[in-house]
């Protein structure tokens, strides 16, 4: 009796364990795939826009909707606004229409965004976001 217990209690350890193990596959190979999408879709077709070029002829894209790769470089206290990087440029981007929630310093970012060009400044409104 005493070997028929003991057997059982490996086979409940072993697929207790397997079952732990494949819950964290799974969950690890769907954060790889998916990413975090914040706000709208990313349109597939809209053309990527390098930062720098919005700042050396902002006037060119006020008004327009872009999109920019680079890393998330930092964010504020209270999660209103993300610092995006690309290259040696930076920008700050504000939600449009969502909140962000706590992001990664040097996680790749793709942001869709809505370009407003003012005296001396650039506001990035970013209308959807993905976070790598």
């Amino acid at each position: 009796m005493q070997r028929n217990y003991s057997l059982l209690r490996s086979r409940k350890n072993i697929s207790i364990m397997l079952a732990l193990v494949t819950s964290v596959v799974f969950v690890i190979g769907c954060a790889k795939e998916k990413g975090t999408q914040l706000g709208v879709p990313i349109p597939e077709q809209a053309a990527e826009v390098e930062l720098a070029s919005v700042i050396e002829k902002p006037a060119d894209y006020n008004g327009k909707t872009i999109v920019m790769k680079g890393i998330i470089s930092g964010q504020c206290a209270s999660l209103c606004e993300f610092f995006f990087k690309d290259g040696v440029h930076k920008a700050t981007t504000f939600p449009q229409g969502y909140k962000f929630p706590k992001l990664t310093k040097g996680k790749p970012v793709t942001v869709y965004a809505q370009v407003t060009a003012g005296e001396g400044q650039v506001v990035f409104s970013a209308l959807g976001v993905k976070v790598e």
